[in-house]
């Protein structure tokens, strides 16, 4: 089964990167880089873009 990307995640939900940005408080540019790339999510990101998209950490972030 494939891994779905944490855009994937974040469509499924209906949220937009605006969205995702405000209920994260940090600004788009910073979310986008986020997902583009999110290997470099700090913990604390990683954990407040599960809790937003009920979605465990392990799921959104690391290879099964």
């Amino acid at each position: 089964m494939n891994k779905l990307t944490l855009k994937q995640h974040r469509l499924i939900a209906g949220f937009s990167q605006e969205k995702m940005a405000e209920e994260m408080k940090v600004h788009r540019n910073t979310y986008v880089k986020i997902e583009e790339n999110p290997e470099r999510a700090t913990i604390k990101q990683a954990k407040k873009i599960g809790n937003i998209l009920g979605v465990s950490v392990d799921d959104l972030f690391f290879e099964e």
